[in-house]
């Protein structure tokens, strides 16, 4: 009777046991964020015409860089690279590399879009999970990634110039009021949307012909009136641009 017993706690125990490990594997799933790298374009720059494939130093591509920050910051990640420009260079590199974490979509009408359809490209391939969107000429550090805003949608600023010519975010107790040219604090073109608001953001940007939105800031501005848009501050050293280094 005794030993009955003793075998029944023991079974309960290792099923109690085993549900916390699928609980808990469950919880690792769902936590799962997807990183989406926006390289469609041809850089205006000279000598880096193929944004993802700039060497940066001792053979580092851009790309390499981006994607071995994203996967300090989460091993797990999900990573969709939406490309244009020599989109065949790309994919080609990709594989010789390894970056099994990395899928790649091609933005086949890049000479005729704007970065809008590279977003919705990248969103339509995407799951209902907590989403960074990075514009791919950005260079940035772990910090970038590494703050969730408690949850919330979020943006970054990493420059305060009064002579500002890009893209700039006006905000109100670091919440994002507009978005234009010219404000002094300087969009760091990386965007985090949260698990809650993926789908509000997925169907508009599935919508942005038909409803006329035009730009990425009109796109933006358009988001914030039907979500709230939180802003965190980084320095000039988290973000920098091809045109910086």
């Amino acid at each position: 009777m005794v030993v009955f017993i003793f075998h029944i706690v023991c079974v309960q125990f290792i099923q109690m046991k085993n549900k916390k490990c699928i609980d808990k594997n469950k919880h690792e799933c769902d936590s799962k964020t997807t990183f989406i790298i926006l390289s469609a374009q041809k850089s205006n720059k000279r000598g880096y015409k193929n944004i993802p494939l700039t060497i940066l130093n001792n053979n580092e591509t851009l790309i390499d860089r981006q994607i071995n920050t994203i996967l300090r910051c989460n091993k797990n990640s999900d990573i969709i690279l939406v490309s244009g420009f020599e989109h065949d260079r790309i994919v080609d590199y990709i594989h010789s590399n390894q970056y099994n974490s990395v899928r790649i979509a091609e933005n086949q009408h890049y000479k005729m879009s704007s970065i809008l359809e590279s977003w919705r490209l990248g969103l339509n391939l995407a799951l209902n999970q907590d989403t960074y969107i990075i514009h791919g000429d950005r260079i940035f550090n772990e910090s970038c990634l590494s703050s969730k805003a408690n949850g919330e949608t979020h943006t970054l600023v990493h420059d305060i110039n009064k002579n500002n010519y890009n893209l700039g975010i006006l905000y109100e107790e670091n919440k994002l009021i507009n978005m234009s040219y010219g404000l002094p604090s300087v969009w760091s073109e990386i965007f985090f949307i949260s698990k809650k608001d993926f789908n509000i953001t997925r169907t508009l940007i599935n919508e942005y012909k038909k409803r006329k939105i035009y730009t990425i800031e009109s796109f933006i501005n358009t988001l914030c009136h039907e979500i709230p848009i939180s802003i965190l501050h980084k320095s000039v050293d988290d973000v920098k641009t091809l045109k910086e280094i």
